[in-house]
């Protein structure tokens, strides 16, 4: 778990990391900052885990800062003095606080219910992330000059490569010229079972094929009526998925 730790007051900022050092050996400080500014600019490079800030009586904190610490890390837990208004303030954003001086059972027990809450948050990115991972898409994004044209994947007939450019061919349209090559767009669409490789220059969707013509190298014809030639070290594998 990555942590930084803000605060103008460098022992304090000091004995809490030799703490966390001593006592966690998941956490990890990354940085030590002084200032709301450099802290902010830090938190715009790197997103830690944990935040943990010292707020003094006297030195503003504004509401942006605090806004962009809640957005920017997972978890902050606040050291402040015993102050109603910082109190009020963090209770609004529902921020965690440790009172000064520092209790170091209330910050180990703040640290500790941070740490189950950032593991059940990462926990869930991670099964979020296998899940996006497995799910055919429905749409993919094609950049073209001015603009990102959104395209259903089901209305895809086949893509053809050109080089390092890609004709797409789509029902009732024009086809769309992309710079991208045909190896990306196969990665794309790798959790799509309908579309199929068949040749170094050809990725179809099988559920536009007429019919196969039957030759050496056989060749599928295309719902718009295009012929496509099936390479020789796909015809085996195609034509056995097209026969299950």
């Amino acid at each position: 778990m990555t942590c930084f730790l803000i605060g103008a007051d460098n022992n304090l900022l000091e004995s809490i990391e030799a703490y966390l050092q001593a006592n966690f050996f998941y956490i990890k400080v990354i940085e030590k900052l002084n200032s709301h500014s450099q802290s902010e600019k830090m938190l715009q490079k790197i997103t830690p885990d944990l935040v943990l800030i010292d707020i003094v009586i006297g030195i503003e904190i504004p509401t942006s800062f605090l806004k962009k610490i809640k957005k920017s890390a997972i978890d902050t837990i606040a050291i402040i003095p015993n102050n109603d208004d910082i109190i009020n303030l963090l209770e609004k954003h529902g921020i965690t606080y440790v009172i000064k001086p520092i209790d170091f059972t209330e910050l180990r027990i703040a640290i500790n219910k941070s740490y189950i809450g950032i593991s059940k948050e990462k926990e869930l990115e991670q099964i979020l992330k296998r899940i996006k991972s497995t799910t055919p898409k429905k749409r993919i994004a094609i950049p073209q000059e001015k603009q990102i044209q959104m395209i259903a994947v089901k209305d895809i007939l086949y893509i053809e490569a050109d080089i390092n450019y890609c004709q797409i061919y789509i029902i009732d349209q024009k086809s769309i010229c992309v710079s991208k090559t045909l190896k990306t767009f196969e990665q794309q669409l790798t959790n799509n079972p309908e579309f199929y490789r068949i040749h170094q220059s050809y990725l179809i969707n099988i559920n536009y094929i007429n019919k196969i013509l039957k030759a050496k190298l056989p060749q599928v014809v295309m719902t718009n009526g295009d012929i496509l030639t099936i390479s020789r070290s796909k015809k085996t594998d195609f034509l056995k998925s097209i026969l299950v």
